[in-house]
């Protein structure tokens, strides 16, 4: 498997459309100018390729700095419907992980996505201090957090800093840009599957849900796909 990660930007038509089309078949319909949109608010890709050079995933992100604090946020991606999906999420969140190693040494990392599924909430496991979760009271500045990403996510006045799901009741809205991870099993058990409850992102829904990279782990690889 081939990881590759280069500035968004860069991206040929070509690549978009091959993005398009994974995108459609795990039944989110971006158009042209979704993808447009993930490409300006977000400066990096990550993809993966098998060794016939197909496609098996991509995702949108960022390294930044939200209010000084060092920052990797998960954009939109999806993988192929495939046994090696799980390896091939380990590889495009890994990737920036190691970036973010680079990036911010000494620097415990902020990591933050959004969601619609139980499968890629428990992506986020191997993080401290994640986010929501069950049976905890987010405190008043965890629940800033969510509204800073709501904002930089772009979903400001539909975000509930309570529960950190994105609803836009009795609108007709563009799909929320997840990611996806329908090829995923999700691990956690009820609550997990209770927290995230039935989101569809098809129709403006979703959870933005964070955990911390600790600076330690990040600089041994840990959340690297080789490990």
């Amino acid at each position: 498997m081939k990881v590759e990660s280069r500035d968004s930007v860069s991206l040929k038509p070509a690549e978009l459309d091959e993005f398009g089309q994974l995108l459609h078949s795990v039944g989110l319909a971006f158009s042209d100018e979704d993808l447009d949109r993930q490409v300006a608010a977000f400066p990096l890709v990550v993809f993966c390729h098998d060794t016939d050079d197909a496609l098996c995933g991509f995702m949108f992100g960022s390294l930044e700095r939200i209010g000084g604090t060092p920052t990797i946020l998960w954009g939109a991606g999806a993988t192929r419907k495939a046994k090696t999906a799980p390896e091939v999420l380990k590889h495009l969140t890994g990737e920036l992980a190691r970036r973010a190693g680079i990036s911010f040494p000494d620097e415990d990392v902020l990591v933050a996505t959004r969601l619609h599924q139980a499968s890629c909430y428990a992506m986020l496991a191997s993080y401290a201090n994640v986010v929501p979760r069950p049976g905890y009271n987010a405190n008043g500045e965890e629940r800033a957090w969510g509204r800073r990403l709501a904002k930089r996510f772009g979903h400001e006045g539909a975000f509930d800093d309570r529960t950190f799901k994105i609803k836009h009741a009795g609108r007709k809205l563009p799909v929320v840009p997840v990611l996806d991870t329908v090829g995923v099993k999700a691990t956690g058990g009820a609550k997990i599957v209770q927290l995230v409850g039935p989101l569809d992102a098809t129709k403006g829904e979703g959870m933005i849900a964070f955990g911390w990279a600790i600076a330690e782990q990040l600089a041994s690889g840990v959340f690297n796909a080789a490990r």
